[in-house]
């Protein structure tokens, strides 16, 4: 009799882990929390106050005045509810990554056709001589004593994408107190973000608001 029950026993525990197996992704997305859904509104909030942020934070030679009205500008012409959905509407959910996307070529859109700097851009294959002509327009004018060009020995050509050339560039920047960032928008640009060192964390936040990431190196 105490056997049988050990059978029923055994069976039963294989039935189970049988049928967990089976049902494990069911059951998985059943036990995961559930997201915190932020509402249209409150992104484009978010995002534009990210940028308004950046603007006083960041190195650079835009007019503030104007470069604050085209933040708003846009923000108002985006939250025109286009990105909930999608453009094919199938679904209620926002599309936050194109919102952010396009968001972010439009200002810097406004920003190249002014020849300004807010968040100067760099093909990966940018030389050195490039980089420093951003450093020069971006600095230039904000910054007194900051001797530009940086000038080192590399090849004649050389691309920033070469080991060292940024961390080369960032400890002579160290010297001013001036951190050199970027982010990436999944191309082979990178937008190269000049800041205050003592000032991190609050870039970061706001790349974040914006809807990237803050990075010190060449991903």
């Amino acid at each position: 009799m105490l056997e049988n029950i050990f059978e029923y026993i055994a069976i039963l525990i294989l039935c189970i882990g049988i049928i967990s197996y089976l049902l494990r992704d069911t059951i998985k997305e059943y036990f995961q929390p559930t997201p915190v859904l932020i509402s249209p509104s409150t992104f484009s909030r978010k995002v534009k106050n990210g940028y308004l942020s950046l603007l006083d934070l960041l190195y650079h030679n835009s007019n503030k005045n104007d470069l604050e009205k085209e933040i708003l500008y846009v923000s108002t012409q985006r939250s025109d509810g286009r990105y909930v959905g999608g453009y094919t509407k199938d679904t209620d959910e926002f599309d936050s990554l194109s919102f952010s996307l396009d968001y972010f070529y439009d200002i810097i859109n406004y920003s190249d056709s002014r020849r300004e700097n807010f968040i100067p851009s760099l093909d990966c294959k940018a030389t050195v001589e490039e980089l420093n002509t951003l450093l020069e327009n971006s600095l230039g004018g904000v910054l007194k004593g900051v001797n530009l060009p940086i000038e080192y020995n590399y090849p004649e050509n050389v691309s920033i994408s070469h080991e060292n050339i940024l961390s080369d560039y960032q400890k002579v920047l160290n010297q001013y107190k001036i951190q050199m960032a970027l982010l990436n928008d999944g191309s082979d640009t990178y937008y190269v973000l000049l800041h205050p060192l003592d000032k991190e964390h609050a870039v970061e936040k706001a790349v974040g608001d914006i809807g990237f990431d803050y990075s010190t190196t060449l991903n």
